[in-house]
């Protein structure tokens, strides 16, 4: 039994995997091509720090969020789980095609080589494009919440300030506006409370 759920969790992953780099990839190449795309930014939000340290926890969003199948024991609540990063995935995608918007910040020179190479990479897997609602806010706020209803040890407090690290990261390492911040949070809301009643509604 145990191994039949741990191999339906490797599915999971790599199909969840395959799933969102198409889409999300997919709603970039769409914005990449259009004429104009605008940014949304308050004034305030030129004073935030660019912060190169918030990069460790930014390019930890995604094995924080594959580490949530992890702590998943049951097989119907991984089977609803991954119905619930479906919707969430499509629905912030297809908000991407309708509004679509960009980051406005430039990021400045990064002196540190280590660093340096980490903001490659990103910059080879992520754009200034696909902004509200962030994704990987989404994704951290909903992580957090399976490891805290998962988890029955006090590690689940220590992983959940992680996983708020990951979340405010995307200001600091100039990625997000707040705007997309706020975006991502309601859409994990959406996502957390008003899916699943949804969902029993319509099976009733």
């Amino acid at each position: 039994m145990k191994d039949n759920l741990q191999r339906l969790k490797i599915k999971y992953i790599i199909f969840i995997t395959i799933f969102f780099t198409i889409l999300y990839k997919g709603a970039e190449f769409y914005t990449r091509t259009l004429d104009y795309v605008p940014s949304y930014f308050m004034a305030w939000e030129k004073k935030i720090p660019f912060l190169t340290i918030f990069m460790l926890p930014y390019m930890t969003s995604a094995p924080f969020f594959f580490g949530t199948f992890l702590t998943i024991k049951d097989e119907k609540k991984l089977n609803f789980y991954v119905k619930q990063a479906i919707f969430l995935t499509v629905v912030s995608i297809a908000i991407f095609f309708i509004v679509p918007m960009k980051f406005y910040f430039p990021k400045p020179e990064i002196a540190n080589p280590i660093f340096n190479f980490f903001f490659y990479v990103l910059g080879q897997l992520d754009s200034s494009f696909n902004q509200c609602p962030s994704l990987h806010v989404s994704f951290a706020f909903l992580s957090i919440g399976i490891y805290c209803k998962e988890m029955k040890t006090k590690l689940k407090y220590l992983i959940s300030i992680w996983g708020f690290l990951i979340a405010i990261s995307v200001h600091f390492v100039y990625q997000h506006h707040f705007i997309d911040f706020v975006g991502g949070f309601i859409m994990f809301l959406i996502t957390w409370y008003i899916f699943p009643k949804f969902i029993k509604s319509v099976k009733k």
